[in-house]
């Protein structure tokens, strides 16, 4: 998210920008008048065509903004402008529950960045031929969606400003209003793009000075498209109209929410979102209510058909907005997360988890959460006070079987859920702290005593084995079994299941198979998860100190499963075509944090 600005400073009325190089976009004003689309103009020689035909014209002029421009933003580098300021932004509304930004003009170090990282992938080594590369993709992309009759260089890149924004009104939500903003460079040749492209039986009317572009037929909602002064409008039509109505105000970017996140999201990025979320689930309900009923009536159902009845959550305790924005680093893609804190959660403490260590080395997946034991309780007490949600005497019905909620998950510290891979394959399981090892224990020892005395009628067997001193309980039986006669079938050999636990000092582990718990107590020091250098790394880039952080090691994984698939027959055309892509590819992470007013969130990908 960036700084807003409007137009260029002042210019005698009907004066014209002086031309500028594609690739160095201007900062120049423009003439604000907007320039005439005649109708037809540009189609005289066309055939006729059928209503599908001119329906798919009409997409194409009124979409292509949002789909070809929007849509293919990371091949926008030939744009080389490091100019940070936002050309779009200014025109978003103030009640805009969404409003998601494209920053194809790659400003401040997101060029530079983003080639570096974009080097380490076949045919990118050469960054001087990346804008070449970029401009042939694009001409592909946008030929194939407009049946070869255009294409990107030669008709959208000598005008295109690299910027486009994307609002989702929120003042009606039975009736969101859509609104798209495309950065200008140059006036007349955007003026001339839009009029090859309109179709001969476009309607126009002239709002406020502005040619406004409609399709022949009526539509619902009404949609339209013009150009005004230094950027294109599309959308919904009374949205369009609002926005030439209020000019770059910069309406949006003074939101209160808005600014904050924005503070939070500081520097250059690829890319925005910013979600007005109690807004945004007021006109999702609202829609979804609308829907139904339709199809409902649609049906001849009486009465209509009403949405899913689900807990009803108090508003209060939901962030008023989030906010996320893409940025490129030389050897990582970073996504970022910002949110306010909310009052009335659960006290949570950010800080460097311990249970790495204790994972294997080979452990290609952990989802860690901090303080799972407290969590639980504390999400489970704000259940209960929602309307419609569980009532405690239905929760403590159900923990009655192991002593409560409290003794079941009150010793829980850090916990993990972890696959690991080693030479005999992919194993998993769970990885908690235990605060209170009495605590734990006796839950072992109750869910035992459980499946010695419900589990003989269900063919589910209890041992024990010994292993490095520890012992391992083991809990197995027959899936076909256990669905009763009529699914004897099911289960057969393939069916069987066998889930390990054991309690260390300070460990509960439990493990599908008794290949992960071993896994686990054979981890020493030096060779665990949490001293492997790609996971250092990881981490240390998505946030080492949080609440809840996850990793996994893609390169360990796609190594392992090149591996099963070896002498298939399709391994040929995958090491040609798609390996070499996939092999600069490290590793993903991601944290969450909290903080006294803004919470973040980081998500990573790394190469090696």
């Amino acid at each position: 998210m960036t700084e807003s600005f409007g137009p260029g400073g002042p210019t005698e009325p009907g004066t014209m920008a002086e031309p500028v190089s594609q690739l160095e976009p201007t900062t120049d004003a423009v003439p604000t008048a907007a320039l005439e689309v005649l109708p037809g103009a540009g189609t005289a020689n066309a055939p006729i065509v059928g209503p599908r035909r001119r329906r798919l014209r009409w997409a194409i002029a009124a979409v292509v903004t949002a789909v070809v421009i929007g849509g293919s933003a990371l091949g926008f580098a030939v744009l080389s402008s490091a100019r940070s300021t936002s050309q779009v932004l200014p025109w978003a509304p103030s009640d805009a529950v969404m409003y998601t930004e494209v920053r194809a003009d790659l400003p401040g170090d997101q060029r530079a960045n983003l080639l570096a990282f974009l080097s380490k992938f076949p045919g990118f080594a050469d960054q001087t031929s990346f804008d070449v590369k970029a401009d042939d993709g694009l001409n592909r992309v946008v030929k194939r969606l407009t049946d070869g009759k255009h294409d990107f260089s030669t008709e959208i890149k000598p005008w295109f400003g690299g910027q486009v924004g994307v609002s989702v009104e929120g003042t009606n939500p039975s009736s969101p209003g859509i609104l798209v903003v495309v950065s200008v460079r140059d006036v007349t040749a955007a003026a001339a793009w839009l009029k090859s492209i309109t179709p001969a039986d476009a309607s126009h009317q002239t709002y406020k000075g502005v040619d406004l572009v409609g399709p022949a037929a009526s539509s619902s909602p009404p949609a339209a498209y013009g150009l005004d002064g230094s950027v294109i409008l599309a959308g919904t039509l009374d949205a369009v109209k609002a926005a030439i109505t209020r000019g770059p105000s910069g309406a949006l970017a003074g939101n209160a929410g808005f600014k904050a996140a924005d503070a939070a999201l500081a520097g250059d990025d690829l890319g925005s979102v910013f979600i007005d979320l109690k807004g945004y689930l007021a006109m999702v309900t609202n829609m979804e209510g609308q829907i139904l009923s339709q199809v409902g009536s649609q049906a001849g159902l009486t009465p209509k058909v009403s949405p899913m009845a689900v807990p009803t959550m108090n508003a209060a305790l939901l962030p008023g907005w989030i906010a996320m924005r893409v940025r490129a680093e030389s050897d990582h893609l970073v996504l970022d997360e910002v949110l306010p804190t909310v009052a009335g959660q659960p006290a949570r403490q950010n800080r460097q988890g311990a249970l790495a260590a204790g994972l294997p080395g080979g452990t290609v997946l952990q989802y860690e959460l901090h303080d799972t034991g407290s969590l639980v309780q504390a999400s489970l007490t704000q259940l209960e006070a929602q309307p419609g949600g569980p009532t405690a005497a239905q929760v403590d019905s159900v923990a009655k079987f192991v002593g409560g909620v409290d003794k079941a998950v009150g010793w829980i510290g850090d916990a993990d859920v972890v696959v690991a891979h080693d030479a005999a394959g992919f194993t998993g399981g769970l990885v908690a702290q235990t605060k209170d090892a009495t605590a734990s224990g006796n839950l072992l020892t109750e869910l035992k005593n459980l499946v010695t005395l419900g589990g003989a009628q269900s063919g589910i067997k209890l041992s024990s084995e010994t292993y490095g001193g520890q012992t391992i309980t083991l809990v197995g039986g027959d899936l076909g079994q256990l669905s009763g006669p009529a699914a004897a079938g099911v289960g057969g050999s393939s069916g069987k299941f066998q889930v390990a636990f054991t309690q260390t000092k300070d460990l509960v582990i439990v493990g599908v198979g008794d290949g992960f718990v071993k896994a686990v107590l054979d981890t020493k020091p030096g060779s665990s998860l949490a001293d492997q250098p790609a996971y250092q790394h990881a981490i240390d880039l998505a946030g080492s100190s949080n609440v809840g952080q996850g990793y996994v090691d893609l390169a360990a994984v796609r190594t392992a499963v090149e591996t099963m698939a070896a002498g298939s027959s399709d391994i040929k055309a995958y090491d040609s075509d798609v390996k070499p892509f996939l092999e600069p590819i490290q590793s993903i992470a991601w944290s969450q944090a909290v903080g006294a007013d803004i919470s973040t969130a980081r998500v990573v990908l790394v190469l090696k």
